[in-house]
């Protein structure tokens, strides 16, 4: 399951529907771009906490079984945080997690 994640998150990628990191992520969701928020199992506890405070339930928050050197390995970027800026890949990835 993790592995077709990943494979949807590394085209999200090349179709330029994700951004990678907090301020970014803050600012796909304050420009109402952001169709799910995923957060890798290692981000700190301070940052997840910053996280649901700033979204305020804007947008759904998942957190993956996932490290940010997953992440890396597949997006080239170390990142905890990742918005998914296309409803089409969010509604798959969280079919792909709910299962």
């Amino acid at each position: 399951m993790n592995d077709k994640v990943l494979s949807l998150l590394g085209l999200c990628k090349k179709s330029g529907n994700i951004s990678l990191g907090f301020d970014a992520c803050l600012e796909s969701v304050k420009q109402k771009n952001s169709s799910l928020i995923l957060v890798t199992n290692d981000l700190s506890e301070r940052t997840l906490n910053r996280i649901y405070d700033q979204i305020n339930n804007k947008v759904n928050i998942i957190v993956l079984n996932l490290s940010m050197e997953d992440i890396r390995k597949i997006l080239g970027k170390s990142s905890g945080i990742i918005s998914v800026n296309n409803n089409g890949f969010a509604e798959k990835i969280k079919q792909l997690l709910n299962t």
